[in-house]
């Protein structure tokens, strides 16, 4: 299970496997991760939010990303 980790960190990791992160102004998911037709929304209050382990896992599950990309 990986530890929690910033939003910016996350978002320099997954940027290597060809996923994007956008903001959005409206509604309580302000930021999503997307990649083809596959996307991923997360709550995000600025770039030091921390990403909680469920969310990193819901993460790896979506996109089929290697179990250890997070450590």
């Amino acid at each position: 299970m990986p530890k929690p980790k910033e939003l910016h960190r996350v978002i320099s990791i997954l940027s290597k496997h060809g996923i994007q992160f956008t903001y959005s102004k409206r509604g309580r998911h302000k930021g999503k991760f997307y990649r083809d037709k596959l996307s991923f929304p997360v709550k995000a209050h600025g770039k030091k939010t921390e990403l909680l382990s469920y969310a990193l896992n819901g993460l790896i599950k979506k996109f089929d990303l290697p179990k250890d990309v997070f450590n």
